[in-house]
């Protein structure tokens, strides 16, 4: 009994992510990576280190740039346990055109216009980078509203033939007015009604750096640092900001790394 014991001492120490959540071999480029490991006091993503919950949960983003393999390592004890390459699906994403934007909504001039932009740029930079204890983004995710993918992730815009960044979510062309719902547990960690690029805009903090955004609305109906539940409505669908009609633009993030939220886990 005592060498069956020892011999399984042994085995566990050398075979640590036995108890991990198995990692994809492969990833498209903008997937969200959702790992558990029992053992593990330390993660590293390509050299970094990432948060680890309670119960063993984390989570990283692959950018929509990520070509290179990503190499995760786990440590226990300063002494590495084991190491994991998730291999990059690389993607060929569209270009899409849009036409008819004001443009001073392409090219903003004014220095107070520009001030406000800085500003808002600012404020919602450093609303991404806050890092809550929470860990609603292990749980499936739910569409926010229903209608037309009309605008899809990572598409190269070209706005009034001016070229801009790619496009970091999707945009749900609905009618004004059509409900919006929190796409998973949350808190509200930004509401605003009127951003200067992105009208009404709510953001929800899933933990770990994971949140979602809900832009172009009509109503936002929900105040800061309030938890909502997965189905929730929070706001509507509206054409404010920089928008040619009503639709909903819906983005998720891992602090300032977009995803592809057609990658995420639904129900």
């Amino acid at each position: 009994m005592i060498l069956i014991i020892r011999f399984l001492l042994i085995y566990l120490s050398f075979n640590y992510h036995t108890f991990a959540l198995d990692l994809p071999e492969t990833a498209p480029q903008g997937s969200l990576i959702i790992g558990e490991s029992s053992t593990a006091d330390v993660i590293l993503v390509d050299g970094e280190s990432i948060k680890i919950s309670p119960d063993g949960f984390y989570v990283f983003a692959i950018s929509r740039e990520q070509v290179e393999p990503v190499n995760i390592t786990f440590i226990r004890n300063n002494e590495i346990t084991d190491s994991e390459q998730i291999f990059i699906e690389e993607q060929d994403f569209d270009i899409q055109r849009i036409d008819g934007l004001p443009e001073q909504m392409v090219t903003p001039l004014g220095d107070d216009i520009i001030k406000r932009i800085i500003t808002e740029n600012n404020f919602i930079r450093d609303v991404k980078q806050i890092d809550l204890d929470l860990t609603f983004f292990k749980e499936k995710f739910v569409m926010p509203t229903d209608g037309i993918i009309s605008g899809v992730f990572g598409s190269q815009r070209i706005l009034n033939g001016i070229a801009k960044s790619p496009h970091r979510g999707i945009d749900i062309a609905a009618e004004k007015g059509s409900r919006v719902i929190a796409c998973n547990d949350g808190i509200v960690i930004h509401a605003e009604n009127d951003l200067y690029y992105t009208g009404g805009t709510i953001i929800l903090d899933h933990g770990h750096g994971v949140k979602s955004i809900y832009a172009h609305l009509s109503s936002v109906d929900v105040v800061l640092n309030q938890q909502v539940s997965r189905n929730e409505i929070i706001g509507k669908v509206g054409s404010t900001g920089r928008s040619t009609g009503p639709h909903l633009h819906w983005g998720v993030m891992v602090f300032d790394t977009y995803v592809d939220p057609l990658l995420l886990k639904y129900n």
